[in-house]
């Protein structure tokens, strides 16, 4: 068998979307163009004068990538190094993604696809969230994965990695959608969380596996976040923050967008609140969520498991009736306790926590949970 007839649609399409200096609308006027990516390597190869859909050098690069033998070579690296991808000719594609404005014609994964086939919910917000910020997205999307959905983030820090995390303690899985390539962790503290997400979640990049994180990626991949789910959720973002353009990007495809009040003196509320003026819906609850969506109600609702409620020493009830949904910190608890539960307290903050009834916050604060 030759190394042309060994080689699929696909084969070619990733030979092309690899090509520097390709790019989506290129790509996508080629597939509009040709009947068979083949067929355009072959006339590539003739060395006709395609001066207007490309310059010297551009050409020059394609008819070195667009053979049968180069592009047989790449799928053989490509394999053995255990790159997945999946492209707009497969029947596995994200069908959602099918119908935005300029939508990926192929993306790199690690994990599993089926996780694209449940409810999706996007949730996004500022890199640098508050205590109560950190707090509301853990409760928001621990009941959002227990009703059902599946988390949408961007793996950045912040409600990013918040909004993972609450949503891999929950048992569910989480997609991330990165600004770079599948290879990259970006920011590397994120390394532990990526290995989380890529062995019980979903990482999709559509930028070929190399691509270094660059300020202009991330915007651009905000309308694959909306576009893979039902609607966005922002939680704390300034006026200017990035994560209203995942709200833009929805709006533009027809998606619910919903907002998470903040307090008013708060630099990261004015986001959310300016959302909420121009016709977000405020959120507070999954349920908010779930109304906008009534024809999966009965479905996520029969998945919805009462978990058993633990069993707790008496030290620890005392301590937990200390604690509210809102973030309190740890100096304020222990001012709260008589001498002798001080002494124990840290020890109690820790089972607590263990039994899934707290969560522990940066700065020393804590919340509970549901």
């Amino acid at each position: 068998m030759t190394e042309r007839a060994g080689l699929e649609e696909r084969d070619w399409l990733y030979a092309l979307a690899t090509t520097p200096g390709v790019g989506r609308k290129r790509l996508r006027n080629i597939l509009e163009t040709w009947g068979s990516l083949a067929d355009f390597a072959g006339h590539i190869q003739q060395k006709r004068d395609d001066s207007l859909l490309f310059d010297t050098q551009l050409r020059r690069l394609l008819r070195e990538r667009l053979t049968p033998e180069r592009v047989w070579e790449e799928k053989r690296k490509r394999v053995a190094a255990g790159i997945r991808f999946v492209c707009l000719l497969d029947a596995d594609f994200p069908a959602a993604l099918t119908h935005i404005p300029d939508p990926p014609l192929l993306l790199f994964y690690k994990g599993e696809l089926g996780w694209l086939d449940r409810p999706l919910i996007a949730v996004v917000g500022t890199r640098r969230p508050t205590p109560y910020g950190k707090a509301a997205c853990a409760r928001l999307c621990e009941q959002l994965a227990k009703a059902g959905f599946v988390i949408v983030s961007g793996v950045a820090s912040g409600i990013d990695a918040e909004a993972h995390r609450a949503a891999l303690r929950s048992g569910a899985g989480t997609v991330g959608v990165l600004g770079c390539g599948i290879d990259q962790v970006y920011p590397p503290v994120n390394r532990p969380l990526y290995r989380q997400v890529e062995s019980s979640g979903l990482l999709l990049s559509e930028y070929p596996p190399g691509t270094p994180p660059r300020q202009g990626l991330f915007p651009e991949r905000n309308r694959i976040i909306s576009g893979l789910s039902l609607g966005v959720v922002v939680i704390e973002a300034a006026e200017k923050s990035g994560s209203l353009i995942t709200a833009d990007c929805a709006l533009e495809q027809g998606k619910e967008v919903f907002a998470v009040p903040g307090p008013i003196f708060s630099e990261v509320s004015a986001g959310p609140h300016n959302l909420i003026k121009q016709g977000a819906k405020l959120v507070t609850g999954w349920e908010d969520i779930l109304d906008e969506f009534p024809h999966l109600v009965p479905a996520l609702r029969r998945s919805i498991q009462p978990a058993a409620a633990p069993r707790l020493e008496e030290a620890e009830r005392k301590l937990l009736a200390l604690i509210p949904y809102e973030p309190v910190h740890w100096d304020h608890l222990h001012e709260a306790l008589d001498p002798e539960a001080r002494r124990t307290m840290d020890r109690e903050l820790v089972c607590l926590e263990t039994k899934g009834c707290i969560i522990s916050l940066p700065g020393g604060y804590y919340a509970r949970r549901e």
